[in-house]
């Protein structure tokens, strides 16, 4: 029996033995005490995410983001559409969803396509729980531009959202782990370009100034978000 079921059965009992005291209504108002009285559980367990579901290359990847935190201000990391540079179009392959997403998020007179930043949103939905968040066009513009200075080649995905479950496992696994990463809030991803090396991909993400850049040339990406200007 679920505690809401335990609730309901406990309040009904209360006021069937409860003495008549209202001519109208027949029944008298329930206290602190009788509720205390009740005597019933509301703790609910958290819900688990477990890493197990995911590969161990996959979890070494994730794990491998050391992302420092971007302040106590929330409204530091707040979106904002910029004209970053770009086509208006990008070109994504996610490395564990294996999927692949081309498409066209701005028009010919520049103003953003609803269905295109739906369909992304879906693509950078999180690996362990599937669940998705918006993802502001300033990412996407932040691609965008990415992309075009290496040549339009498709950039490859390796964490876009993470779902409270997922961070939090991860951050338990490894103190290292952002305990409140960008990538909770869909402002962040973690790429690679096939034949860019990392330390170019990060000169260029720096260069744009949109937001934080991690260098991990060890696992072979770079950690890009539009929150606060940072690097490590």
């Amino acid at each position: 029996m679920n505690a809401r079921n335990t609730i309901l059965i406990s309040a009904l009992a209360l006021l069937a033995s409860a003495p008549a005291r209202s001519a109208s209504f027949g029944l008298n108002l329930l206290t602190s005490g009788d509720i205390k009285a009740a005597s019933v559980s509301l703790d609910i367990p958290a819900p688990e995410a477990e890493l197990s579901a995911m590969g161990d290359s996959e979890t070494a990847a994730y794990l491998a983001d050391t992302e420092p935190g971007a302040g106590s201000d929330d409204r530091a990391a707040a979106p904002g559409a910029e004209r970053l540079g770009g086509d208006g179009t990008v070109k994504l392959y996610h490395q564990w969803h294996r999927e692949t997403l081309e498409l066209r998020y701005r028009d010919e007179r520049g103003r953003v396509l609803p269905e295109a930043l739906a369909k992304v949103k879906h693509f950078m939905r999180c690996r362990l729980t599937g669940r998705e968040t918006e993802i502001p066009v300033k990412l996407l513009e932040l691609l965008d531009a990415i992309q075009e200075r290496h040549g339009d080649r498709p950039i490859t995905v390796i964490c876009g959202y993470r779902s409270p479950e997922l961070n939090g496992a991860l951050h338990s696994a490894s103190g290292a782990v952002a305990k409140k990463s960008l990538h909770m809030r869909g402002l962040a991803a973690d790429i690679k370009i096939d034949g860019v090396r990392t330390s170019a991909l990060r000169t260029t993400a720096r260069s744009l100034l949109a937001g934080g850049v991690g260098y991990y040339p060890s696992d072979g990406f770079v950690h890009v978000d539009v929150g606060p200007v940072r690097s490590w």
